[in-house]
Formats: structure tokens, sequence, C-alpha cells
């Protein structure tokens, strides 16, 4: 009888036994744990090169994997690749779970540039006749306009009246973003004075502003009534103590009043030249007296004109206070027609005078501009 109630309870025990161990062997499971070496002065990356972050995970099977930049979540691959767009540090946080549990781990990463973020060299400088020629070195090249802006003795670089104009490139192509790609500074000053902004990349790779016509960057006056363009003016020489007089392609001509000595108006950076030529776009006046007494004038800007897309124009969409410069997105690049440019990038930027407009007291419009700048170079905050 004793064996035939062993053998009648044997497979229950056995049961038991099984459960018994399958409770203990749960019990020693644990969730995912993550291992990655980073270096002791943390992680640094090159802007626009590549940092691969292919962590162990302990107890990883079945798991799922988060990574996140900055809060946005990236991937969800085990193994991430990491390509800073921008200079900076970045928090990249990774977070592994199964049905046992999660581990997270937070990486920082810095990135660097060797590149300047500013111009670094100057193709071409022509200053339009206006009311500070008399200031300007005949020999001078527009070398304010390298480097990091209100350096040491740096100042602002004067373009003059209508047609005036820099050209000048990066030692590197700034690329396409999503957002703002380059700021172009102001002088910084009180009143706004626009120039439009043109750009060029280097297709040919030879370093220098001639792979064909330059792209304009489409600001708010664009398709504007007053807007010319395929705009032409010839400044001619005063002669004695005459004013600079001048012509149009539209069949228009005019003469100079300077609020001070004619001579201020011409530049003998013009050589023997008697004459000279500027091409460009020519936008609406920008000014107008607003005052309503006949022996006082207030010039003010005219209401809803410049909202973007113009160096040195200050209260308006893309002036950026903590750059005290103008933000610009190649995105908004057309060609002569006013067709959409797609470009990856750009390496030249031409900035003209784009306001042909003499504003009483204010004598011409006349734009001043500091530099420009790679935005994915420069750390600033947002407006």
């Amino acid at each position: 009888m004793l064996k035939i109630k062993f053998r009648i309870f044997s497979p229950i025990l056995l049961g038991l036994t099984v459960v018994f161990a399958s409770c203990s062997k749960d019990e020693k499971l644990s969730g995912p744990v993550i291992t990655i070496a980073i270096p002791a002065e943390g992680f640094k990356v090159e802007v626009g090169k590549s940092l691969s972050l292919n962590p162990t995970v302990t107890n990883g099977d079945k798991s799922s994997y988060t990574w996140e930049v900055n809060g946005t979540i990236v991937s969800s691959e085990k193994q991430y690749t990491f390509t800073p767009s921008k200079i900076g540090d970045y928090n990249i946080q990774l977070k592994v779970s199964n049905e046992i549990g999660s581990d997270n781990k937070t990486i920082v990463v810095s990135a660097f540039s060797n590149l300047s973020p500013y111009i670094t060299k100057v193709f071409d400088y022509k200053y339009g006749p206006g009311q500070h020629a008399s200031l300007i070195p005949a020999d001078w090249k527009g070398d304010d306009f390298i480097g990091q802006p209100w350096m040491g003795t740096k100042s602002y670089t004067m373009l003059g009246g209508w047609g005036g104009y820099i050209i000048a490139g990066f030692d590197h192509t700034v690329k396409n973003t999503e957002d703002a790609d380059f700021a172009v500074f102001t002088q910084p000053g009180p009143t706004s004075e626009p120039a439009v902004v043109f750009v060029m990349n280097d297709k040919n790779g030879d370093g220098v502003p001639n792979d064909g016509e330059w792209s304009e960057i489409k600001g708010s006056e664009y398709s504007h009534s007053e807007t010319v363009h395929d705009y032409q003016v010839t400044y001619y020489k005063p002669v004695g103590n005459g004013n600079v007089t001048w012509k149009d392609n539209k069949g228009n001509n005019g003469e100079l009043f300077p609020g001070f000595d004619s001579s201020s108006w011409w530049w003998s950076g013009y050589g023997d030249k008697t004459e000279v030529v500027f091409d460009g776009e020519k936008l609406p006046n920008a000014y107008q007296n607003t005052s309503t007494q006949a022996d006082i004038e207030n010039w003010a800007v005219r209401p809803g004109l410049f909202t973007f897309g113009y160096a040195e124009c200050y209260n308006n969409l893309d002036y950026n206070s903590s750059l005290k410069a103008n933000l610009f997105d190649i995105s908004n690049a057309v060609d002569k027609a006013g067709n959409k440019v797609n470009l990856s990038g750009i390496n030249f930027i031409k900035v003209q005078s784009g306001v042909f407009q003499i504003a009483g007291w204010l004598n011409e419009i006349s734009t001043e501009v500091s530099g420009a700048a790679d935005l994915s170079l420069i750390e600033y905050t947002a407006n």
C-alpha cells in the first residue's frame, strides 16, 4: 500500500517541484543594463562628422531601444550614429526596456568646428556714391567685413548709396538646413537701411565666386510694385564743386544733393573714372516724412515694408537682437526669373545697397554692415 500511494502522488510532487523551480528562476531575472565606455573628458565630435554609439546591453533580450537628442526621439535601433549640424553641447539619452524592466543612460557630446564661422575673404568692394565717401581711404578693400565683428578697432563697412556692394566668402560651404543658415551683422545703428543679399555656391571648387549668376535671397518686397529687378544706374563724376549726377536704365536722371560739401559724394577709389555703373535690384523707397509741418522733417520707415530678407533691417522678423544681425535662409534663394533655386549650401555672399532714396536731412539711404557668419558654427540666443 505504501508503494502504491507513493506512485499515485509522485507526479503531483514532481509538478510542484517544477513550479517551485520556475518561480525561483523568474525571481533571478532582471531588466536590461546599459554599459557604454565614455571618455573622461566626454565625447567630442566635429560638426558634420559622425559619432557611432554602440552600447553593450546585458539582459537585453526582446528589448526596445529609444534614442533621444535634446529631448527629441531620433532612433529606435540598438546602435545610433550622431552627426551634429551645429556646434554646442548635446544630451543624448538611451532607454532600453523589456517586460522585466528598463535602464537609462545619458551621454553628453560636445560638437566643435575648426572652421571659421565668419567671412575669411573679401573678393570685391565698391562704394556707391554717398555722404560718407570722404571718410573711406582710396585703397580701402572692405577688410572690416572679415572675421568676428566689432573686435579691437574694427568698424562697420559702408556700402554707400544705391548699388554699392561687397562680395565675400567663407572658408567652407555653409549648408542649407531647415532653419536660418547665415547671418549678416548690422552696423549696429538706429535706423534700417535695407540691402539685398545674394548667394553663390562654389560649384567648380576653385574658391572664387565665378560660378554663374548670383541667386537672390527673396525678401518681403521682392514682388512689390515699386521693386525694379533689372535696375542700372550710371553715376557721373562732378565737375569742379558740382554734384554727382546720375541716370538710370528706365529713363530717369537726377542729381545728388549732399547735406554738406559735395566732395563727400565722390570717392577717390574710383581713380580716373569719370563715371561708374551699378547693376542690381532697386527696392521701394524705405522712408517717408511723417511730419505735418512744412518746416519740420520726421523721417520714418514706411509701415509694413522690409519685414524679412534684407540686411541692416531692425525691428523686423529676421532680426536677432542677441547677434545684432539679420538671419537668412538659403532655401529662399531664387534666380533672375524668380524661380526657386535648390542649393545644398553656399560659399559666397554679396550684400548690395538696395534703396535709391534721398530722405531729407538723412541724406541717402546707405547700408552699413559688419560681417557675416555661418549660424551652425556660432552659439546665439533666439529672440
